[in-house]
């Protein structure tokens, strides 16, 4: 996993190189980006902005997927410990209590 993760990584990077070699000198007339405009920006630039904001969106998105399962995970075990107790309890506890009769006391 660690090798691909590293062939991931490496891929980006030379894809990265490439884009920007290949777009020297490129350049975008405006952008808007909701609230301001940006006037002559480098493509490579723009493409990059877009790259990093795209990584921070995902990131944010990963850590309250993980906190959710995080929690319901923690929940979980909480209920098998609970199940766990009865379990236990109930194994050890005598046939008096629980109120079976045997067929020769009738």
């Amino acid at each position: 996993m660690r090798v691909f993760a590293l062939f991931m990584i490496l891929l980006i990077v030379v894809a990265f190189a490439a884009f920007i070699s290949l777009n020297h000198g490129l350049r975008v007339e405006t952008i808007s980006v909701g609230y301001k405009f940006f006037s002559d920006v480098s493509l490579n630039m723009v493409i990059a902005w877009a790259f990093a904001l795209g990584i921070i969106w995902a990131l944010i998105i990963f850590i309250t997927q993980e906190m959710r399962l995080r929690i319901r995970i923690a929940s979980l075990k909480s209920s098998i410990s609970r199940l766990q107790n009865e379990l236990d309890h109930l194994r050890t506890m005598p046939l008096e209590e629980i109120g079976i009769v045997d067929k020769e006391e009738k």
